[in-house]
């Protein structure tokens, strides 16, 4: 829709439909712009004759591409199902030949067999082989957005009279694809649909208006294809995929019309809800996907789903909360300092003229673009009519009022035919009778052109919210969604019946039939290891998942006594004898664990008045190494309060400027000196300095896992808040000790949301390190194992095609040997939940939660790929969340036994914790140093402050003004690196080699 701009009021107008209504507000036509409407209803004669629109794109006879090949790289079949559906890697493959993924070896033998209930259901049937598929044509075609137009068409009176003739059970994907269960006649219908019909004065829009339908045979859907791909007798094609499109709709069709569908998710009108904020409120609903068993046959994947969504209250007061909550200052602020702070700021231009500007209030507004919402006053009480917010109305020729209700005008039709300039404000007090309560905030201009005060728009229901929760609103959201093992069951097994299955009536017109009990499967419970620490200390945890540090040296202590270090009390956050006397209990405690210690902490105050965080680092620094005549090896700071930006800028001077390992605390943890946060702070002090905290205590002098040198790579790459500009962060982390108990970690930008590592930033990050690994060990690797943290089945090739492949480029360049790989993927989001037998302890712990070392092969896996759930920690609270592990490429061939042991196994070695992690600690460690590296960017701390929202948690951008990163960069610009002039090269090699980021 193009615009045309009014030259009174300098906002865009529809002109199309002001021919229609005579204005812009709430009168607009509910067709999308360039659609039609005819005088005909149901008209079918052979073929229907063509409209203008019709005959300008085609017709019938040409098929649009669905996006523009200049600009858009067009999305894959599978990349569509797939955000309904579980499929698998093979499904995305462009050439299914080009390569195989690892086929599942054998299965664990070691571990003692059990039995747990997984949230699977069998679909015991789905054997109906007359299933017919059709497309489905629209001409003129309506927008991508217009679900709503196309089901309206779908559901119209002439299309249904088609259906009902052609009789069976019909199912459309509200796009191009339908599918019955009996074959029409002549495999095609053709109807053309009126939509104002009903409305006989209604002056039409183009030439005669009339929407032409066809529904032509396409295929025939055998579902033997799926049969014999779930058997392994054929590998997977589009056949399959079309079996599982199929499937997919149908079993979504039913729950569709009676709960609102979000991809996977079913949202039931009455499900439990929990107010987050003014502005935010938590739904819970259920997910359910189909997905490929082990027992080669489907399973339907029924969870609990706790998704957020836009309070239903005006715009007006979603802008005002918004606003409350972006800054302390303007937490009490009401409608009158709210409208104050929306007028237009002066700022330069390009020519340095001084011109009215959007304030940072106003910027955050930006947050409501694309919200949709409703109009409910007096004279609209039964509208239905849904809007769609394209932008908050701003125009420097409104100057320092900015653009409000009193002085945004269009030409409003009067009774006698003429157009009058009438303001927003005079619309509603003359057409309506009432004044508007906030005439001075700004005006919606919607997508079709409508011109809405705020105060009369109610958000539509069920919109998601897209932006980062603040901290507030994520404590609200863990405490609505934690539930106990015994209630999530309960909750899926009322999911399940609401979703009804079982008495489907589209699933039973196709004849496909599910279960209505959770598979129980055969698993495995593997034996936990015993921990050992120095001076041959052993423990053995057993099924508790936890144990003590008291009285516990650690394995290995910090590499060269500490001969100079320091703790900074950052202005008044505590006073200097709560800092002393932590120091001195801290010294102890730390000797006691078995850190070489030569000198005493020394403690010192910083006042706040020597400027920001980093000139507070810089005097820490100097006051530090002046007192001990020497470059400072550790560094403590205590901050008043948790701030991710102080920690941020804190992090920036002492890894990049001072190449300084450093611990940062807060006032409270000192003040009361706890022995266990010491103990805490401790193991976390040892690794930064080299040390190792413990390892899996192994029968002989070798390592308990390799017989060869094997190194072991970690890869995760974090993604910054939606609508931020922020880049992606890459890390690497590399094990540089043979029982992987220490690692190395680089970080580094990898453009802007591409999680496939680049080419350059893989060649700058994992070089060094392997030359490091090679200068230690004086050998090179002959086995790497390569973890992969969150990527998707439809990027598994990527990662062979582009990272492994820059994994064995650089042995090459570094003159290393050709390792054997093996490549893993490490998946926490997924729905698949470990449920023990009520009060079995031999499966469950005393929360009903599965016990650590719980190893899943059958039923909730693929049929033929290799792959596995593990569950390896504890829970602390809620559900544990087992891991899922997808073997995609292993040319070393370790058996199940070996592999799944090695990975259970040194989840115990994770360097600050008393308990076994969730996830394998080379990916979990790269996970810590990708969220780290932000603090490595080089942006000042006012410029990441204004784009960082509240307290630096990352939000919605919202002060482009201000600053930008992106500008018009192809490339984020690179982190800036852990080195510095005047910082010894010992220095600089130490603190990028050890754990500077745990």
């Amino acid at each position: 829709m193009s615009d045309s701009q009014n030259p009174k009021s300098g906002c865009p107008r529809n002109p199309d439909l002001e021919r229609v209504s005579g204005m812009n507000l709430d009168g607009a036509s509910d067709r999308p712009h360039g659609s039609t409407a005819g005088s005909r209803p149901g008209s079918q004669a052979g073929s229907p004759p063509r409209s203008a629109a019709s005959r300008k794109t085609g017709g019938f006879g040409v098929e649009p591409l669905g996006y523009d090949p200049a600009r858009e790289k067009p999305l894959r079949p599978a990349d569509i199902v797939g955000k309904r559906v579980d499929l698998p890697a093979d499904a995305y493959l462009d050439n299914p030949e080009k390569t195989r993924f690892t086929r599942r070896p054998g299965f664990n033998t070691q571990g003692k067999p059990i039995q747990i209930q997984l949230n699977v259901y069998p679909v015991t049937d789905f054997s109906n082989n007359n299933i017919y598929q059709y497309d489905v044509s629209i001409s003129p075609e309506p927008k991508k957005e217009s679900r709503a137009l196309i089901k309206k068409l779908w559901n119209s009176q002439p299309v249904q009279e088609e259906i009902l003739k052609a009789g069976g059970k019909w199912l459309y994907d509200s796009n191009k694809l339908a599918w019955s269960s009996q074959e029409i006649s002549r495999q095609e219908f053709r109807v053309s649909v009126d939509l104002d019909a009903d409305k006989p004065n209604q002056k039409r829009v183009g030439s005669d208006g009339i929407y032409y339908f066809r529904v032509k045979q396409s295929a025939k859907i055998n579902l033997a294809y799926l049969h014999q791909y779930l058997q392994g007798k054929i590998g997977w094609d589009s056949h399959v995929l079309e079996c599982m499109n199929f499937i997919d709709h149908c079993m979504r069709q039913a729950p569709s019309e009676r709960m609102v569908a979000i991809r996977r998710n079913f949202y039931p009108r009455n499900s439990k809800s929990s107010a987050l904020s003014p502005i935010v409120v938590a739904y819970k609903g259920f997910y359910s996907a189909v997905r490929l068993g082990e027992s080669k046959r489907l399973m339907l994947n029924v969870d609990t789903a706790n998704t957020t969504f836009w309070q239903t209250r005006t715009v007006a007061e979603i802008a005002l909360r918004m606003f409350n909550a972006h800054k302390e200052q303007w937490s009490n602020y009401e409608w009158v300092e709210f409208g104050e702070q929306l007028r237009p700021v002066p700022i330069k231009d390009k020519q340095g003229r001084t011109v009215p500007g959007q304030s940072e209030a106003f910027s955050l507004l930006r947050r409501l673009h694309k919200l949709k919402f409703v109009v409910n006053h007096r004279g609209k009480l039964q509208e239905k009519k849904m809007y769609t917010i394209k932008h908050i109305v701003f125009k420097e020729q409104f100057g320092k009022e900015g653009a409000n209700s009193q002085n945004v005008t269009f030409d409003k039709k009067m009774p006698d035919g003429s157009l009058r300039e009438t303001t927003v404000w005079q619309h509603y007090n003359e057409t309506y009778q009432f004044r508007l309560q906030y005439p001075k905030l700004p005006i919606i201009e919607t997508t079709r052109g409508g011109l809405f005060p705020m105060e009369l728009c109610n958000v539509a229901e069920y919109q998601r919210y897209p932006f980062k929760l603040d901290p507030t609103q994520t404590a609200a959201m863990i405490k609505f969604a934690v539930t106990r093992p015994n209630e999530r069951k309960a909750d899926i097994t009322q999911g399940f019946q609401l979703l009804n299955y079982t008495n489907d009536p589209y699933l039973d017109a196709f004849g496909i039939k599910v279960s209505g009990n959770m598979q129980v499967t055969n698993a495995r419970l593997l034996k936990n290891p015993e921990i050992a620490f120095a001076a041959n200390q052993k423990l053995n945890p057993g099924v508790s998942g936890r144990w003590d540090l008291r009285g516990k040296r650690f394995l290995e202590p910090n590499q060269k006594q500490i001969t100079s270090w320091g703790l900074v009390v950052c202005g008044r956050s505590c006073t200097k004898q709560d800092a002393e006397a932590f120091a001195t209990k801290f010294t102890q405690t730390y000797r006691n664990h078995g850190g070489n210690i030569g000198v005493p902490l020394h403690v010192v105050d910083v006042p706040f008045s020597i400027g920001d965080y980093g000139e507070i680092c810089k005097e820490a620094w100097n006051m530090i190494g002046a007192h001990y005549k020497n470059f400072p090896q550790m560094i403590f700071f205590v901050v008043p309060n948790k701030n991710a930006l102080v920690y941020e800028r804190i992090k920036k001077s002492m890894d990049c400027r001072f190449c300084c390992p450093s611990q940062v605390m807060q006032a409270g943890h000192v003040k009361k000196a706890n022995a266990q946060y010491m103990s805490n702070v401790a193991m976390k002090v040892n690794a930064k300095l080299g040390g190792v905290t413990c390892k899996v205590a192994s029968p002989g002098p070798s390592s308990p896992f390799f017989q060869d040198p094997t190194m072991m790579i970690g890869v995760d790459v974090s993604h910054a808040a939606p609508g931020s500009d922020s880049a992606s962060m890459a890390s690497m982390t590399v094990s540089m000790d043979k029982n992987a108990t220490r690692y190395a970690a680089a970080c580094e930008s990898n453009g802007w949301r591409q999680e496939i590592l680049q080419s350059t930033t893989c060649q700058g990050m994992f070089p060094p390190l392997l030359r490091f690994w090679m200068n230690t060990h004086k050998t090179s690797p002959k086995h790497v194992y390569y973890l992969r943290d969150g990527v998707d089945e439809g990027q598994f090739q990527a990662v062979m095609e582009t990272e492994v492949n820059e994994i064995r480029r650089a042995f090459r360049e570094c003159n290393a040997s050709n390792p054997k790989i093996t490549v893993i993927i490490a998946t926490k989001r997924h729905h698949i939940r470990f449920f023990p037998k009520p009060g079995d302890h031999a499966t469950g712990d005393k929360n009903s939660n599965p016990l650590p070392g719980t190893l899943v092969e059958r039923d909730a896996t693929h049929p033929h790929h290799f792959d596995f759930y593990l569950c390896s920690h504890v829970a602390i609270q809620g559900t544990a969340r087992p891991v899922h592990y997808q073997v995609i490429y292993d040319d070393a061939s370790v058996p199940p036994d070996h592999l799944q042991k090695m990975i259970y196994q040194q989840c115990y070695q994770y360097a600050r914790s008393t308990t076994p992690v969730s996830l394998h600690p080379a990916v979990y460690y790269a996970h810590v140093a990708s969220m780290r590296a932000r603090a490595h960017e080089n942006i000042h701390a006012s410029q990441k402050e204004a784009i960082g929202g509240k307290e630096g948690h990352p939000a919605a951008k919202h002060s482009s003004e201000v600053y930008s990163e992106r500008g018009n960069l192809s490339e984020p610009p690179p982190l800036l690196p852990m080195k510095n002039v005047g910082i010894p090269t010992e220095r600089v090699a130490f603190m990028n080699t050890t754990m500077w980021y745990i």
